[in-house]
């Protein structure tokens, strides 16, 4: 199959710049969110100026995942049960999920998403990683390159899709061929456009090539921690995903992957059993964590939860 002509990327690039900016309400919260004196009040009111991300917030922090004993009425009284940091997640993963929604077309693609996070979160906690919310977040945000793609380009990132179903070859090469620009490039556009912090927007960009020693070592510490975590869970996904038949192009994502991941979650303690048995929680949990699925409206997104 021919490349196709290299301007046919840029018009794309040029398309992922005229998407839907994020909602004021959610750059205002992450200014203030990590400024120093942040108080429940101020993020209260800053949430008032937004009705629909307001109520969403509520069905999320009501639901199941969180726990919240008799539930709240009010955004405010939830913040003490869920904190700053990840009410600021929320707030973004809602505002994300809006703006990337695709009539018709993303169920695969944010189930794949949601397990990634769900895994995220599992090996997060058994690492004791300083912020398992974030490590969800970011596994929830890592693919958001490829459904930006499916929104603007359609054929074209199906063309990929197929590629890579048909032939076995790794996203990035079936994204060249079908004239589209990286995914994990779009994605990390698009953080650096919507002001998300690094430790969401650099998994974002090197979810793909962490398990290379000179990507690992520019990044500090705790980046390069959350960035290896969401590269893991997504493989975890891949593999969970035979178990429920609703990711596509497993075979030919796992096979591109494989070696490299299985040494990030060897180095971990991760393999056989052990992995199967972080595969099973990650399916057992997912069911808790399908609320967030909900948020996008339309008939193709209901039907994921």
């Amino acid at each position: 199959m021919q490349t196709q002509p290299r301007e046919n990327t840029a018009e794309i690039v040029k398309q992922i710049d005229g998407l839907p900016t994020l909602p004021i309400v959610a750059l205002k919260i992450g200014e203030v969110i990590h400024s120093k004196n942040v108080s429940v009040n101020q993020i209260a009111e800053l949430l008032k100026s937004d009705p629909s991300i307001s109520a969403k917030l509520l069905r999320l922090v009501n639901s199941p995942y969180f726990g919240i004993p008799g539930g709240v009425a009010d955004v405010a009284r939830a913040i003490p049960f869920v904190g700053f940091n990840t009410l600021y997640q929320l707030v973004l993963g809602i505002s994300v999920l809006e703006a990337l929604n695709v009539p018709g077309g993303a169920r695969s693609l944010w189930m794949h998403s949601l397990t990634v996070a769900t895994a995220a979160r599992e090996l997060a906690t058994e690492l004791r990683c300083a912020d398992d919310g974030a490590c969800f977040t970011a596994g929830l945000l890592h693919d958001m390159g490829k459904i930006a793609l499916a929104k603007v380009a359609p054929e074209r990132f199906a063309e990929a899709c197929k590629l890579v179903a048909d032939e076995g070859i790794a996203q990035e090469e079936a994204e060249r061929r079908a004239g589209i620009a990286p995914h994990d490039r779009i994605g990390a556009h698009l953080a650096k456009q919507w002001r998300f912090p690094a430790n969401l927007a650099t998994p974002i960009e090197q979810h793909h090539s962490v398990h290379k020693v000179a990507v690992r070592e520019r990044l500090a510490p705790n980046l390069r921690t959350i960035t290896e975590i969401v590269a893991a869970a997504d493989f975890v996904a891949h593999a969970a995903a035979k178990a429920y038949g609703d990711t596509p192009n497993v075979e030919g994502v796992e096979g591109a992957v494989t070696v490299e991941t299985n040494e990030m979650l060897e180095r971990n303690g991760y393999s056989g059993v052990k992995l199967q048995q972080l595969c099973d929680r990650t399916l057992k949990q997912l069911e808790r964590s399908k609320m967030f699925l909900s948020l996008v409206d339309g008939p193709e997104m209901q039907k994921a939860v």
